[in-house]
């Protein structure tokens, strides 16, 4: 059980740092795309992973640990 537990404890460490680099790769690509270019299927439903995940972990605005 004490395993499982610091395993878990390590996902929750990475997975704030896993998301901002998300959120900065995908603001670099919205960059170079353009303002009004249509995103594709996979470029939404990353965009709503991501939005999704921000919402449970909680929004940090640019903050590195």
């Amino acid at each position: 059980m004490k395993k499982t537990r610091s395993k878990a404890n390590k996902w929750l460490v990475y997975a704030p740092i896993a998301l901002e680099v998300l959120r900065l790769l995908r603001r670099n690509q919205q960059a170079k795309r353009g303002k009004y270019a249509r995103l594709r299927k996979r470029d939404r439903a990353l965009d709503f992973l991501l939005g999704q995940a921000e919402r449970r972990l909680g929004k940090r605005r640019s903050r590195w640990f």
